[in-house]
């Protein structure tokens, strides 16, 4: 659950920065995973850093393919994105309390309008402390939280 959080906050940010069509690279063969590279999941509730740094390192054309967004304008001014659809039977969105309908106003408490600005959201999860949603639905203010923490020491 953790990481679906961290990809429905990108995936808000990245379609108001208007996405594009998704990055495909050259298919890699897996490495073995070594003790090292397992890490024990996080906390219910929490993201692991590590995690939250892959899933940027995706790139913003990822998302695209999770959701569908549209702007939501109130008496001509910009309210959020509304989200018409999550792609149905994907995984990130179990135990993720969005829903069609839901109104997306901010990530990590940075407004996502224009593109600068959903961009600049989007990358400052990379060292954020948490990874904050403010949404609405049916017209009352809510939010998503997920502490953000660093790998313990071995």
């Amino acid at each position: 659950m953790t990481v679906r959080a961290l990809l429905l906050a990108s995936s808000v940010a990245v379609a108001a920065c208007g996405g594009g069509a998704p990055r495909t690279e050259p298919a890699r063969p897996p490495r073995p995973a070594t003790s090292a590279d397992v890490a024990p999941p996080a906390r219910p509730g929490r993201l692991w850093r590590r995690d939250v740094v892959a899933t940027l390192s995706r790139g913003l054309g990822d998302f695209l393919t999770r959701l569908e967004l549209e702007p939501l304008l109130v008496g001509g001014k910009f309210r959020g994105w509304r989200i018409v659809k999550l792609r149905q039977g994907d995984p990130i969105w179990m135990g993720v309390d969005l829903a069609p309908s839901d109104v997306v106003t901010a990530v990590n408490g940075r407004p996502i309008e224009r593109p600068e600005q959903a961009l600049t959201a989007f990358q400052s999860l990379a060292v954020a402390t948490e990874l904050r949603v403010t949404y609405e639905r049916d017209g009352a203010r809510r939010e998503i939280v997920y502490p953000i923490d660093d790998e313990p020491v071995r």
